[in-house]
């Protein structure tokens, strides 16, 4: 083992710690025999020195400085594609116009005018609204290692016209399945497609089924790898039981296996989505809004608001509560009976009282 590396050295039969910050060090001790140990220590050390606790006045980093120091910083913590977005964005919108800009110099006029410039560029206030929240992000790391006391700018997110978004209505269920059978070999996407309106389940924790948290006595399943790290079980109903069960056997732990013995990657269902939608003409139907579909059918069928929640696995029933979307045809039965209630609307004659 090396007994020298980038801000540690081992001296007799302790690591010590050595960091430089303008023009001046710092240096001692870790008090750690292991090398794991000692990086710990190091990394305490340099998050004193940003927070100032050692009178090191730390230099205020530009934005680019910042958008690079926050990326290395959350690498093991974010997944690759929230990395990518938070960069993406920065390089796009941001780096441009305010890169070389220290970051308590931005102002509200400056985060104004990057707005107004992807407005301008045809995008959507969604969008807009997106990259507000990725400055937020980044400036609020700038406050939690003491770059800044507060927010350089004050900008609030546009209101944006909620849409009215696509679930699958209960009578096109069959329909809906049938189509994405036609339109897909893979024997996988389908079984995939029902599990998501049959329990409800994200996607992320579809990819990550595993056959051993398949429970055959009690018809269960257990979701081990869910997004609030609670594991939740979930019934599963005949139906779906035999699809799962008729898989082609393999001897991989996953369900859904891909060609290198790894689970399918993310949105693995994207395409036969979007094929079988434009065909029924659904809208832009995702994976997550066949979890959504799975929450809207039992709130139709009468299933208490708890129970919901606890088969999302949700914390917060208002959360579940935005998961739920009325059916226009409830809708219409409420119209109705609102009318007959009034007296103003009166009910057509049946077939047998018609015939007499």
């Amino acid at each position: 083992m090396a007994n020298k590396i980038q801000g540690l050295q081992k001296v007799g039969e302790y690591w010590h710690y050595s960091l430089k910050a303008n023009g001046q060090r710092i240096h001692g001790s870790t008090r750690a025999r292991d090398l794991a140990t000692a990086k710990l220590v190091l990394e305490e050390k340099r998050k004193e020195m940003l927070k100032g606790q050692l009178r090191i006045v730390c230099r205020i980093p530009t934005l680019t400085e910042l958008v690079k120091e926050w990326a290395q910083v959350h690498r093991q913590v974010h997944s690759p594609r929230h990395l990518k977005n938070v960069e993406s964005h920065a390089r796009i919108w941001l780096l441009p116009q305010l890169g070389t800009t220290r970051i308590d110099r931005v102002t509200t006029m400056d985060v104004l005018e990057i707005r107004n410039r992807v407005l301008e560029a045809g995008r959507s206030m969604t969008t807009a609204n997106n990259l507000l929240r990725i400055i937020h992000l980044l400036f609020g790391y700038a406050l939690k290692v003491n770059y800044l006391e507060r927010l350089p700018f004050k900008v609030m997110p546009l209101r944006v016209q909620k849409k009215p978004r696509p679930v699958l209505a209960v009578s096109m269920v069959q329909t809906f399945l049938a189509s994405v059978d036609r339109h897909t070999r893979n024997p996988h996407a389908p079984v995939m497609v029902r599990v998501m309106i049959g329990l409800g389940m994200r996607e992320s924790e579809v990819l990550g089924m595993r056959w051993e948290w398949f429970d055959a006595n009690q018809r269960t399943y257990v979701v081990g790898k869910a997004k609030g790290k609670e594991a939740r079980v979930l019934p599963v109903p005949d139906w779906l039981w035999s699809a799962i069960q008729g898989l082609p056997k393999t001897l991989s732990e996953w369900v859904f296996p891909a060609e290198d013995g790894k689970p399918h990657r993310p949105n693995y269902c994207r395409t036969v989505l979007d094929t079988v939608a434009k065909e029924l003409n659904l809208g832009r139907l995702s994976q997550h809004r066949l979890r959504a579909t799975h929450a809207s059918i039992h709130a139709e069928l009468g299933t208490p608001l708890p129970d919901i929640q606890a088969l999302l696995g949700h914390k917060s029933i208002t959360t579940t509560m935005l998961y739920i979307e009325q059916s226009l045809e409830n809708k219409r039965r409420a119209q109705d009976s609102m009318g007959r209630r009034l007296g103003l609307m009166v009910d057509p004659p049946s077939a047998a009282a018609a015939a007499v």
